[in-house]
């Protein structure tokens, strides 16, 4: 094979390759500062100390932002999406930047949380999960009725750029893993929910 052929067919292949790369859509991040929090507080209050929830609401609504934490390995094993507070219309692009912990504000509420009792619910499944705030910042979420619930229309697959459709302050995930939470909630009592918002 001629020698300036060969090169020019593997530049030729590079580009191809190049021009069909699906870019990576969710930053890379372990989120070690975080999952530290998480494990003081479980260890200092007497809260589960095997798994936790997390949600980083910097991430946009379209990118898996919902983790699963192990606690004791200090990892995330499982994500999914999930919806934010629309606080009356004042988010509205794929990222949440106006939170809130008063009544009828519709906004999501940051801070460390116990998962609570299941219960029903019209949504979804008809199931849900009660919510109650461990910290002033979030002190009302039982009182707003900000609970952990499932909806038919969140998807199980991230859909960046698109975003999500918004809640009213609760957060919202799939079905499908709204069943795979339960499952592990079935398993596990006392399950810490902390919501925040990461810093670069």
């Amino acid at each position: 094979m001629n020698l300036n052929f060969f090169f020019f067919l593997l530049i030729s292949l590079n580009f191809s390759c190049e021009e069909h790369k699906i870019p990576a859509t969710n930053p890379v991040k372990e989120y070690t500062e975080e999952i530290e929090h998480v494990k003081a507080f479980a260890k200092q209050h007497s809260y589960n100390q095997e798994i936790a929830f997390m949600i980083d609401y910097s991430l946009h609504s379209g990118l898996n932002r919902f983790f699963v934490v192990d606690l004791k390995k200090g990892t995330i094993i499982k994500k999914g999406l999930v919806c934010h507070g629309s606080c009356k219309g004042k988010n509205t692009s794929g990222t949440a930047t106006v939170f809130s912990n008063t009544s009828d504000s519709y906004c999501t509420t940051l801070g460390m949380a116990v998962v609570g009792e299941r219960a029903y619910s019209k949504w979804g499944k008809n199931y849900k999960y009660w919510l109650d705030g461990l910290e002033n910042a979030n002190s009302n979420l039982r009182k707003r009725v900000v609970v952990l619930h499932a909806w038919e229309h969140v998807p199980d697959k991230e859909m960046y750029p698109n975003p999500l459709a918004l809640s009213w302050g609760c957060p919202t995930v799939s079905i499908k893993f709204l069943d795979e939470l339960d499952i592990l909630l079935k398993e596990h009592d006392k399950v810490l929910l902390y919501s925040f918002e990461a810093h670069p």
